[in-house]
């Protein structure tokens, strides 16, 4: 198991760092104060994150401009996210817990975001390790934007 930080630089920030036992991994930050579209940079890859329409939280994802993926969000704030190569992923939250569960296909968790117990501005990622690496970047990325929206 891999366990990354995250961090949201304060309580009224827009901006979320990641970072690993060797330093800092990536941001995400979103653009305005009203704007829901959001960048996650890091020195492997930039994706950008655009929300489509006002009240849904249907996403589409970006890599150098190109379509790598969507995301929907259905009833009870679970969120499903398709790749371009045929991927799923689930993302859905406990009852009465913070944390976030992300499961792929078969239902197994490859990832688990969680917060700080006495601190909604920071927390870590508990990973498998078998996750191709630009696959984590992008799951990651994908679960801090959609915690973000679920404040």
């Amino acid at each position: 198991m891999e366990v990354w930080q995250w961090q949201q630089e304060s309580l009224a920030s827009r901006r979320y760092t990641v970072s690993g036992e060797s330093g800092p991994i990536g941001v995400l930050a979103f653009g305005g104060w009203t704007s829901n579209d959001a960048e996650f940079s890091s020195e492997r890859l930039s994706l950008h994150f655009q929300r489509q329409g006002w009240l849904e939280h249907d996403v589409t994802i970006r890599f150098k401009g190109e379509v790598v993926g969507m995301s929907k969000t259905a009833s009870f704030g679970k969120t499903i996210t398709t790749f371009v190569t045929g991927e799923r992923y689930t993302l859905q939250g406990k009852t009465l817990n913070s944390s976030r569960d992300l499961t792929d296909e078969a239902g197994h968790v490859v990832m688990r975001f969680e917060q700080g117990d006495f601190s909604i501005r920071q927390g870590h990622i508990s990973m498998n390790k078998e996750i191709p690496e630009l696959t984590k970047f992008l799951l990651v990325a994908i679960g801090l934007y959609f915690k973000h929206l679920g404040q």
